[in-house]
């Protein structure tokens, strides 16, 4: 049977799984058949919060999509950072002689490197590059190049076990003969980050709605990664509680805050309730109590930096994808401003989806798509 030229993607977001059918389109562009996102209960320090309710949203997508799945049988997912470890290592290859370095010599390589830091919790994801070097020389090209000895410096990405197992359950209970696991950060880093920044290192900071991840990224690899229970959800129940509003109406407050505002004392910002009435709320207090979850948000990043001093210079690009502070205005700079760092949006090199919301499920396209088309070589 011929394969098909699409792909069929999840991206397992905190608060929404987003599923998406595509294939090549024209000049780098996706051809998107079908596109769904579905909120459910998302998950909080590396636990779903309810699992029963995520093979439904799986068997919802796949029905809704069967007219685009002729001849798809593998299914991709993202792995988002808080069900991933990063392990970095150095493995050597001595050859006895100067030759050119093969294809085999890198899987070789990249074989030892997953080997090494074998766990039962865990299943390896990737095997990524940082760097090569041969006979002294550094390079992320290795395959043709001349030497006698080969160190890579890799990088191994895990996946909980637990994250494996369930949704391998899930997608042999829809009757996929086979799954790929992709990691969400790395899958940003090479889809997000120009191939002109990629041998230098630069920070990756994905913020959702109930989790915010940072990566290192360095080559082709990940040499830092760490995620923790904090987003754009949490502003929402700051403003409800502070302001004694719905989820609704500090959602729909969340929206006009424009943080690069300093009003005057009494300027306000006027919501339309539940009710159906209009309201104000101060606007410097509302700017306040997001201001305040912005400045916690930098003050875990700076103290990630701060584990990796040396590593990180003043002019470390910082990419900022997701939408719990992109979505916000002013929300990136007012970050920038907590880190003293200046701070670009990561966002997808595709005409018309430049927004960094959408980094991870087409960053997810990109790799998948990258997977099914060297299979067929």
């Amino acid at each position: 049977m011929k394969k098909s030229k699409f792909v069929l993607v999840f991206d397992i977001g905190s608060s929404k799984v987003r599923a998406v059918v595509a294939g090549r389109g024209l000049n780098g562009t996706f051809n998107v058949r079908g596109l769904k996102e579905v909120e459910y209960d998302g998950f909080y320090e590396g636990e779903f919060l309810d699992k029963e309710k995520i093979y439904p949203i799986f068997e919802g997508v796949v029905a809704e999509f069967e007219a685009y799945l002729d001849r798809i049988d593998k299914v991709y997912i993202g792995v988002p950072a808080e069900f991933s470890s990063v392990f970095t290592t150095e493995v050597a290859f001595n050859f006895g002689e100067r030759r050119k370095v093969k294809k085999a010599d890198i899987d070789s390589l990249q074989y030892m490197a997953g080997e090494k830091a074998k766990n039962a919790n865990v299943e390896v994801v990737s095997v990524s590059a940082v760097e090569y070097v041969i006979d002294g020389r550094t390079t992320l090209s290795p395959i043709g190049e001349s030497g006698s000895a080969i160190t890579g410096k890799l990088s191994v990405i895990y996946a909980n076990k637990e994250f494996i197992d369930l949704f391998n359950e899930i997608v042999g209970g829809l009757g996929f003969s086979a799954v790929e696991y992709i990691s969400e950060p790395l899958a940003q880093a090479h889809f997000i980050i120009p191939a002109e920044k990629k041998e230098d290192l630069a920070l990756l900071i994905d913020s959702g709605d109930l989790t915010t991840s940072i990566a290192l990224t360095k080559g082709e690899g990940l040499i830092l990664l760490t995620s923790f229970s904090r987003g754009g959800g949490f502003i929402t129940n700051d403003l409800s509680e502070a302001f004694n509003l719905s989820m609704g109406e500090a959602d729909r407050l969340k929206k006009q805050v424009v943080l690069s505002l300093k009003g005057k004392q009494n300027d306000c910002y006027h919501l339309t309730t539940d009710m159906g009435t209009t309201t104000k709320i101060m606007l410097n207090e509302a700017n306040e109590v997001v201001g305040y979850r912005i400045e916690e948000l930098a003050e875990v990043i700076s103290k990630c930096l701060q584990l990796h001093n040396q590593q990180f210079a003043s002019y470390l690009p910082v990419y900022l994808t997701g939408g719990g502070i992109s979505k916000l205005k002013g929300g990136r700079d007012f970050l920038a401003k907590c880190l003293g760092r200046n701070i670009a949006y990561g966002v997808p090199p595709l005409p018309g989806k430049e927004k960094a919301e959408l980094a991870s499920l087409y960053s997810l396209v990109s790799v998948a798509l990258n997977s099914l088309e060297s299979g067929e070589r």
